[in-house]
């Protein structure tokens, strides 16, 4: 099982079960089934860690308990609503800060592991980034295994707090010991960051549910030029200058355009920014129009971002994970627990041209059961 919480910190904590046949790099994954936890006061106080507020140690230690506690939790619904064990859990934690070689994934796994007397991966990142890598993104290799096909090139696009594309060639390419090899990773620009600081300046809510407030609106030109003169300079110099695991504060101003709109049409204008850089950066990384595209993450649901990204592409063949049997909100939690399969082999899930170093130790920590 794989556990996720967005950087958005839109409230969820997502739990996936992944049944796996074979090893290493031969690895055969298959859904079993998700389960999203609502995460209630604690999203705030998460929230308050990401955009640096002061907080005491008490609070910090507290909350990372707490939050280990509900991971505990949520691991127990899903174990319970699909009838099995895990042999496996693994933890992501909350992002609260990134920047190489810096990163805190926030969480005590401890009462996941005492409870659940399993073994227990976490610190997904710490690895690459003691080896001088940038210890994201971590999840293209997992979408490896999870989407890829023999024939055909595609693109996994995961509308998160930033948005975050994996390219993946057809796997008929490269045989099954170099399958690092099929994938390359990026982020693209800031998301639901913007898309839920939008809803809740001017709704008073957490997100604008399936787009339904920009559906209505009017994309304003001058507005939008605006605001993609600040998403347009991460287009350029490498991976790292689009890189966010945190707040998506780099990018927030952007929004100021949009103060002498309507609600409708602020949204609307953010919406068309977004999926305006979405696509110009998936075509210079060289996925075709006509290459198999599929969504995943929350804003999938977000049918006006949805439709503003086809809109901008000449192909027709964009889908939601769903035509592969995953829900889109769990494509993250599937791939972490991947992830944590693929380390139990001792395959490096850092690909080396992606996070721009190899690791020099084994990724992520691991909390093995008593043997009794």
């Amino acid at each position: 099982m794989g556990t996720m919480t967005g950087t958005s910190i839109d409230g969820d904590l997502d739990v996936a079960a992944i049944a796996i046949t074979g090893r290493g790099n031969a690895l055969r994954t298959k859904f079993l089934g998700g389960h999203s936890h609502a995460l209630g006061a604690l999203a705030n106080q998460l929230r308050r860690a990401a955009q640096q507020e002061p907080m005491t140690a008490m609070e910090f230690t507290k909350l990372a308990h707490d939050f280990g506690q509900a991971h505990s939790h949520a691991i127990d619904a899903l174990r319970t609503s699909l009838g099995c064990t895990p042999d496996l859990i693994v933890l992501h934690g909350q992002t609260v800060f990134h920047a190489p070689p810096y990163s805190w994934q926030l969480l005590n796994p401890w009462p996941v592991a005492c409870v659940h007397q399993c073994r227990v991966r976490f610190d997904l990142r710490a690895a690459n980034l003691a080896s001088g890598g940038e210890g994201a993104p971590i999840t293209p290799l997992a979408d490896a295994y999870l989407f890829g096909s023999e024939t055909d090139a595609l693109g996994v696009l995961n509308l998160g707090g930033f948005a975050n594309a994996t390219l993946v060639a057809a796997l008929r390419e490269c045989n099954g010991a170099h399958r690092a090899q099929s994938v390359r990773g990026f982020d693209v620009c800031a998301c639901n960051h913007l898309l839920d600081r939008v809803a809740r300046e001017r709704l008073g809510c957490a997100f604008d549910e399936n787009g339904g407030h920009a559906a209505h609106g009017v994309c304003e030109p001058n507005a939008l030029e605006a605001v993609l003169q600040v998403l347009r300079p991460k287009l350029h110099g490498g991976n790292t200058h689009r890189r966010s695991l945190g707040t998506g504060d780099e990018s927030m101003h952007a929004i100021d355009a949009t103060k002498h709109l309507s609600t409708e049409d602020a949204c609307r204008t953010i919406v068309e920014a977004i999926a305006r850089t979405i696509v110009s950066v998936l075509r210079d990384a060289g996925l075709r129009d006509e290459s198999a595209l599929l969504l995943a993450g929350g804003s999938a649901r977000h049918v006006a971002l949805v439709h503003a990204i086809a809109g901008q592409r000449t192909g027709k063949t964009m889908s939601t994970l769903e035509s592969h049997g995953i829900p889109v909100g769990m494509r993250e939690a599937a791939a972490i627990a991947v992830l944590g399969a693929l380390a139990d082999d001792g395959v490096s899930y850092c690909v080396e041209h992606v996070v721009h170093a190899q690791s020099r130790v084994v990724e992520s920590a691991c909390i093995a059961p008593h043997v009794r």
